[in-house]
C-alpha cells in the first residue's frame, strides 16, 4: 500500500497531465462527431426540400397556338428611287475674243538710243571733220535730218543761237541749274524766256558743221557752273 502511494506521490503531477489530455481529446472527437452529424443532417434536409420542391417537378408548358391579338409587324414601304436628274444643256461657249492684231513698236526717242559718240571727259579724242585731238564734251545721238527735236529735260528756253561749229543751238536751263546745249537743231519751235515740258518739241534736226564726219546726228551738251557733264548720266 506504502508503494502505490509513493508511486501516486512521486507520479502525480504526470497522471493527471496524461488525464486532462485523455479529456481534452475526448472532448474535441466528441465535437467533431456532432459537427459531422449536424452538416450530415443539413445535407439530408437540403435534399428532401429539393426532391419535394413541385417547382422543379412541374413540366414545361408547350405553346401550341400563337397569340391572337399580337398585331402584325407594319410592312417597311419600299424606297422610291429619286427621278435621275435631268443634264443640264452644255453651255454654248462663247466664241473667243478675236486677237487684236500687234501693233508696232513706238520708234525710240531720239534720246532713248545709245549715243553714237559718248562724253569723254577730259579724254582727247580725234576729230575727222577737224583733224585734231580734242575732248568731246557731249554726246551724238543719231538723228536723221528733218526728225523732230524734243526736250530730254523740262526747263527755260536761255537762248536760241546760231553756231559756226555747232549749228543751231537752243539752251534749255533746267530746275538743277543744267544748261542743256542742243546743237544741229534746225527750224526752231521755242523762244528764249519760254517754259518747255519734257519731250516738248524745240525744232528739227539738221547738221552739226564740227562734226560732218560720220551719220547725221544731234550733238547734246549739259554744262553747269562752267563745268561739262554727261549728258547719258543726266538722262
Amino acid at each position: 500500500m506504502d508503494h502505490i502511494k509513493q508511486f501516486f506521490k512521486e507520479k502525480g503531477l504526470y497522471l493527471f497531465c496524461l488525464a486532462m489530455v485523455f479529456a481534452a481529446t475526448a472532448a474535441g472527437i466528441l465535437a467533431l462527431r456532432s459537427i459531422v452529424g449536424n452538416v450530415a443532417d443539413l445535407t439530408r434536409i437540403r435534399k428532401e426540400a429539393l426532391q419535394n420542391d413541385e417547382a422543379w417537378t412541374q413540366p414545361d408548358t408547350a405553346i401550341d397556338k400563337p397569340a391572337q391579338d399580337v398585331p402584325k409587324p407594319t410592312q417597311t414601304p419600299a424606297v422610291t428611287e429619286k427621278p435621275a436628274a435631268t443634264a443640264k444643256p452644255e453651255t454654248t461657249q462663247a466664241p473667243a475674243a478675236e486677237t487684236a492684231p500687234a501693233m508696232p513698236a513706238a520708234k525710240p526717242g531720239i534720246w532713248d538710243a545709245k549715243p553714237q559718240a559718248e562724253f569723254s571727259g577730259n579724254e582727247l579724242v580725234y576729230s575727222k571733220t577737224l583733224g585734231d585731238w580734242r575732248t568731246h564734251n557731249g554726246a551724238d545721238y543719231a538723228a536723221p535730218a528733218g526728225e523732230n527735236v524734243t526736250a530730254a529735260k523740262a526747263g527755260k528756253v536761255v537762248s536760241v543761237t546760231e553756231d559756226a561749229l555747232w549749228g543751231g543751238v537752243v539752251e534749255v536751263a533746267d530746275k538743277d541749274g543744267i544748261t542743256w546745249r542742243y546743237c544741229g537743231v534746225v527750224e526752231p519751235a521755242v523762244k528764249a524766256g519760254e517754259s518747255v515740258a519734257v519731250s516738248a518739241a524745240l525744232g528739227k534736226a539738221g547738221d552739226v558743221p564740227a562734226e560732218t564726219d560720220g551719220d547725221a546726228h544731234l550733238h547734246l551738251e549739259c554744262v553747269k557752273d562752267g563745268a561739262y557733264l554727261d549728258p547719258e548720266g543726266l538722262m
